[in-house]
This record gives C-alpha cells, sequence and structure tokens, in this order.
C-alpha cells in the first residue's frame, strides 16, 4: 500500500474530521482503515448524467428540505448558509477559492448529516457540457427549485464565457495569481472592489451568477440550489489544475497560513479551516468524476506518484508577477450594451518580444482598472484585442478574442464600500484578462501592430434579455510580466 504522509493524527483530527464525521474512534483501525478511508472517499457527480430519481439528487433534495426546516437562526439552517456567504464570502481575490472550497465541504458534511447518508458527495454541474440549469432544479413542487431565477429551463449559458476553448484557455493559465485572482489588497475580504479578479472567477463563476440571475445574481446566492453545484464545478476545475495539469498554488505565506474561520461543522460548532491543507482535500476527503473535456490530456507526471503530489500540493510555489514594462490609457471609456468600443494603447518597440517568443513564464497581461460596477448588471462583457473593427456580433473564434468578465456584486455593499473619487459614484472593482496566447497567434498571423494594441470591449447581454446597462472603465494597462 502505497502510504501519504498528508497530515499528522493531530492534523486530520483538527482539521479534516467534521468533515467526515469522524472522531478519535478512527484511529482505532490503524493506518489501514484510515487510507482505506481515503481511497473509498465519495466521489462528486456530473449532475446531468444523474436520473431525478438517483439517490445522490434524494439525499440533496431531502438535505435541502431539512435545512429549510431548520430555525434561520441555526447556522445549518437554509437561510443560514446562505447568510454566511452574504455576511463573510471572499471575492476578487486569490482566497475566493479556498474559502469556497471549505464551504463546500461543510455544507456537504450538514447534508451527510440531517439524512443519515454518510456516502453523500455533491453534484457539480458541468456547464460547458451543458450549458443550461439542470433539470432537477425545476421541479417547482422540489426543494431544490427557486422562483426568482431571471434564467429559463430552456436558456443556455453562452460559450463566451463556458465554452470549452474558453475554459482551456483557462486552464492553460500557468500562474497562480492569474488564475486564481490576485492577493486581497486589504483586510477587508468581502468587497469585490479592493482587488483585481482572475479569469475562472471573472469569466465562468461571476458570469454563471449572473446568466442564472435572481438570488444567484448576488450575495445571497447559496439560497438557490444552484449555486452549490456551479461551484463544485469550479471546485473540480481547480483539482484539475493542480492535480491533472501540474499547475502549483501560491506558497506565498500570507495565502498558506490564512484561517478560515467563518464555518460551522454538521453538528453547528464553529470550525477553523487554514487555506494552506485545502489543497490536499479533492486527494483526501473526496473525489471527481472528470469535470474537463481535456481530463487526462496532457496530465502531468507527478500525478503518477501520490507521495510526489502530495508534496507538490502542499509546497507549492512563487507566484508573484513581476512586471518588466507597462503601458497605459487612462481616458475613460464607455461603452453601452450592443455598441462596442476600442482603446488603442501606445506600446514601445520590440517591449512584447520576450512574450512573442518567450516560454510559459512570460505573460502579456491586461489589467482593467477601475471599473465602475454597473446598477444593471444584465451583460457581461467580451474582450478583443488586436486591429479595430469589431462588431457587436463578432464572434468568440475570431483570433482577436481575449475573454470576458462579468459582474458578481451586492448592491447592500454600496453604503459600506465608498465609490473612487472622480467615477460615476459607483464602487469599482478590476479585471485581469491574460493576452498572450491571443497575441502571440496574431503576431503568427503577421497583423499584430509593433506600436499600439488595440483593445475593444462589447457589452453582451445574458440570453434574450432586454439588457440597456453601460459599462464604464477609467483605466487600461499592458503589462509584460514573468513569474
Amino acid at each position: 500500500m502505497e502510504e501519504l504522509n498528508l497530515f499528522s493524527r493531530r492534523d486530520f483530527l483538527g482539521k479534516g474530521s467534521a468533515a467526515l464525521g469522524l472522531s478519535s474512534a478512527l484511529w482505532s483501525g490503524g493506518c489501514e482503515s484510515f487510507y482505506e478511508l481515503i481511497n473509498n472517499r465519495p466521489t462528486r457527480r456530473n449532475i446531468q448524467e444523474l436520473s431525478l430519481s438517483d439517490p445522490i439528487i434524494k439525499t440533496y433534495t431531502n438535505a435541502v428540505a431539512a435545512m429549510k426546516k431548520l430555525p434561520a437562526s441555526d447556522p445549518r439552517s437554509w437561510q443560514g448558509q446562505a447568510n454566511i456567504h452574504f455576511n463573510k464570502c471572499t471575492h476578487s481575490n486569490w482566497l475566493w477559492l479556498p474559502w469556497h472550497r471549505v464551504y463546500l465541504l461543510y455544507f456537504e458534511s450538514i447534508c451527510r448529516k440531517l439524512t443519515g447518508d454518510t456516502k453523500f458527495a455533491l453534484p457539480y454541474w458541468n456547464w460547458t457540457t451543458h450549458p443550461a440549469v439542470p433539470d432537477a432544479f425545476w421541479n417547482t413542487s422540489s426543494p431544490l427549485y427557486n422562483l426568482t431565477r431571471v434564467a429559463s429551463q430552456t436558456d443556455q449559458a453562452d460559450p463566451s464565457y463556458i465554452g470549452a476553448g474558453v475554459i482551456q484557455n483557462i486552464l492553460n493559465e500557468p500562474n497562480f495569481d492569474l488564475f486564481a485572482s490576485k492577493p486581497p489588497l486589504t483586510s477587508d475580504l468581502h468587497s469585490p472592489g479592493l482587488s483585481t479578479t482572475g479569469p475562472l472567477e471573472a469569466t465562468p463563476h461571476n458570469n454563471i451568477h449572473g446568466f442564472v440571475g435572481g438570488d444567484m445574481g448576488a450575495f445571497h446566492s447559496p439560497l438557490d440550489a444552484v449555486f452549490w453545484t456551479h461551484h463544485c464545478m469550479l471546485d473540480c476545475l481547480w483539482a484539475h489544475w493542480n492535480m491533472d495539469l501540474g499547475n502549483a498554488n501560491t506558497n506565498d505565506p500570507a495565502w498558506v497560513n490564512f484561517a478560515i474561520k467563518d464555518f460551522v461543522d454538521e453538528n453547528g460548532s464553529p470550525v477553523t479551516f487554514d487555506v494552506g491543507f485545502t489543497p490536499l482535500l479533492p486527494l483526501t476527503l473526496y473525489q471527481y468524476e472528470p469535470c474537463s473535456l481535456m481530463q487526462g490530456g496532457g496530465q502531468s507526471k507527478i500525478t503518477q506518484n501520490k507521495k510526489t503530489l502530495e508534496k507538490f500540493l502542499r509546497d507549492g510555489a512563487p507566484s508573484k508577477l513581476e512586471f518588466v514594462r507597462r503601458f497605459e490609457s487612462r481616458e475613460p471609456l464607455t461603452a453601452e450594451v450592443g455598441k462596442p468600443v476600442t482603446r488603442a494603447i501606445k506600446v514601445e518597440a520590440g517591449a512584447l518580444r520576450d512574450v512573442l517568443e518567450g516560454g510559459p513564464r512570460n505573460r502579456a497581461v491586461l489589467t482593467i482598472a477601475d471599473v465602475d460596477i454597473p446598477e444593471k448588471r444584465d451583460f457581461f462583457v467580451r474582450v478583443f484585442a488586436g486591429k479595430p473593427g469589431i462588431l457587436a456580433d463578432t464572434s468568440i473564434d475570431d483570433p482577436r478574442y481575449a475573454g470576458s468578465f462579468g459582474f458578481f456584486f451586492d448592491e447592500t455593499m454600496q453604503m459600506s464600500h465608498a465609490p473612487e473619487p472622480g467615477g460615476t459614484g459607483r464602487p469599482r472593482t478590476g479585471f485581469l484578462v491574460d493576452l498572450t496566447s491571443t497575441l502571440r497567434k496574431l503576431n503568427q498571423a503577421g497583423s499584430l501592430s509593433p506600436e499600439e494594441l488595440d483593445v475593444s470591449f462589447v457589452a453582451v447581454p445574458y440570453g434574450q434579455r432586454a439588457a440597456t446597462g453601460h459599462l464604464t472603465l477609467q483605466r487600461l494597462e499592458l503589462g509584460v510580466a514573468r513569474f
């Protein structure tokens, strides 16, 4: 038997036992029983591949029904769990992935406790292969139904933010700060305007929240049962990015040593969970059915040896981007839904050479800074780079397409987070778009200008909605970075 050095007995009892409903009795069977539990850990499956009568759907339905019967004052209740997200969730920084991983873990343990199904694992919604809200959430008599949704049962999420090529480009991102969002700028982790959002969060995460709408569109989103399956998919992609593709999380002590203290276990007792332990969870406490169309393709050699994989996940790697050149445009830009706008960024000749000719550790990063969060968030934004001429219906198959972003924000936060001076009076946020692959394709085609880069934005409504909002941003920066 191949043994892992995953954690000491004290580590496990302090950080993992609540999620599995275990106690010190676990150790009475010795290490063999312990590793048998790991090898047989629950599997999170694709919800769209389950029949409506599948035991997983039944347990999930029964768990939600039981939570809804608990008093709202009980943190394990349906309202209590949503209140945790509303009051304490962290977004727009590199803690959002581990925070939500722990959130899912303890929510899952509450489901097991309330239903008695000790092997239950949350299903995930693979929006890349099934872009409509799954059928299990549309029975109006089911606790899984939420009447506030704006999306209908037949509406489909746009390929701009969940298409296979878009998700693969995000998974191809080798740097943790770009993949997972940058470090927070202050200790207030609840504001989306205090850091800069990376592509996994800005693109599928934010846009699925906006696409579903209703409760899902704001910070009480866990009131919709779709929420948990959406975040399971994101968590699966993070696990795939680490464990199959061999990309390292940051080893920055500010990330590794951060203690999450916002959750309760299945008994309602407060728990503390160190972020540095979270990368090991899909290796120890649960596992996923493959959630990526590219699962296994280009699989890292580290997955062939569990001890090596464990060490890789524990150790992480430096992730800080070193910006060696920066080029800015500080002229404010406003785009209305359906009307593309373009801004040129002046670039010194030869400044992009390392990006165009270098390896994966050389990146061209577009920072879309000081974006006024729109009052109406019924649209998302497509980003193109290269020669102008972008139209409202320009395809994402166009080589100039670089990515997209959406807004996930709660209006009630406006009173506690003052807007930036000199803007529209709205709170602000920022986004990162990695232009590396786009610029390399344009360069190979001979269509990249050596002296300026045109960046275009198209605000696109979700589905068939009659969106009328607009986007205002104050600053663009093209950065030449390495890590």
